[in-house]
């Protein structure tokens, strides 16, 4: 943020605990070897998929299955390790949404793995749910571009990893798929980055959480058209607490966003939308005065932020030029008065 966006939004004050702490001086931490590179990445992983973890479909499931994780780095780095796998999710659990369950990869103790995967116990790794499906390719690079935006506007955000993912049936050794997926940060090292612990306790209000950052989640998930989150509950977005008693937001999971539009995404039936596509302002009641400073912070990463969809490899040129003019849209909402006050003022009246 701006230093004089800084001023005047600590000078208006907030409620609750959201009072101003500049907590700067306690970040700096790298994230983990990972995270620390965008470089191209390949990975085979081969376990039983078929027999075992694509059936597991239980979101109680505790079940772990036995899996080997070879890569190969665009330096020429590679090996492999053993590893297990569990599946995670909800909606992407069920066999009519996905043939292929979203995985979280569970590491061996520090001695038994490379450096590159140094930190965590797990991560949770993205997958096309429809690996024979082309458009399903296309939902997970726009969902990691949606990642790579918000890292664009703040740190309270998750680092991500693309990977190149070959997943190959053990025993048998034919291979399922070759498609793009991503590795997420951990929870906590999103937390230790910024100088925070994990904070899980539900029941969190926005007046509990620092203000600024909870107004740019809000606007940014405005931005892509994502109504999919809920702060009281922690769902879809975690809080980093920092002593002595501060707390942030930091968003996560955008497939059911309006950028993307996947095909199995529906709003809530409890909120007055049909269709992902429509915008809603879903953060707190406020002031235009706390929103134009990040208004200007969005509108000075415009051209960052549109250029990081529009020339990404991979990423369908149709479905580049109808996310470019989603996001514009987005910019002239901003950019004019009367509309923005009607979008996110007037709908808390």
């Amino acid at each position: 943020m701006r230093p004089t966006a800084l001023v005047l939004l600590l000078a208006l004050g907030s409620p609750g605990l959201s009072r101003g702490q500049d907590t700067s001086s306690a970040r700096g931490r790298e994230p983990s070897p990972l995270f620390r590179s965008d470089r191209s990445l390949a990975i085979t992983l081969t376990a039983d998929f078929r027999g075992g973890v694509l059936k597991d479909r239980d979101t109680l499931s505790q079940k772990r299955f036995p899996a080997t994780l070879a890569w190969r780095s665009g330096d020429g780095d590679s090996g492999s390790f053993r590893v297990l796998l569990s599946t995670r999710g909800h909606s992407r659990l069920l066999p009519v949404v996905c043939d292929f369950t979203p995985l979280r990869v569970h590491f061996p103790d520090s001695l038994h793995r490379p450096s590159l995967f140094e930190g965590p116990r797990s991560l949770k790794l993205s997958v096309n749910c429809k690996p024979k499906d082309a458009e399903y390719r296309q939902y997970v690079l726009q969902e990691y571009l949606i990642y790579r935006s918000y890292q664009l506007l703040t740190e309270w955000s998750y680092r991500t990893r693309l990977v190149t993912a070959t997943y190959v049936e053990a025993g048998r050794g034919d291979t399922i798929a070759v498609t793009p997926s991503f590795f997420l940060e951990h929870d906590d090292d999103v937390a230790r980055r910024n100088g925070g612990a994990s904070f899980e306790q539900p029941g969190v209000r926005f007046g509990d959480v620092d203000s600024t950052t909870m107004l740019r989640t809000a606007l940014f998930q405005y931005m892509v058209g994502n109504t999919d989150w809920g702060l009281p509950v922690l769902h879809n977005i975690r809080v980093v607490r920092v002593d002595p008693g501060f707390y942030y937001p930091v968003p996560y999971d955008f497939d059911f966003s309006g950028l993307i539009k996947t095909r199995y995404a529906r709003p809530s039936q409890k909120l007055p939308i049909t269709s992902v596509r429509q915008r809603l302002w879903r953060g707190p009641c406020t002031t235009m005065d706390a929103l134009i400073p990040l208004f200007g912070e969005f509108a000075d990463r415009k051209d960052t932020l549109l250029a990081l969809h529009r020339d990404f490899p991979g990423l369908d040129p149709k479905r580049a030029a109808s996310t470019a003019e989603y996001l514009e849209e987005f910019f002239r909402t901003i950019a004019n008065p009367k509309k923005a006050e009607s979008e996110f003022r007037y709908v808390c009246g």
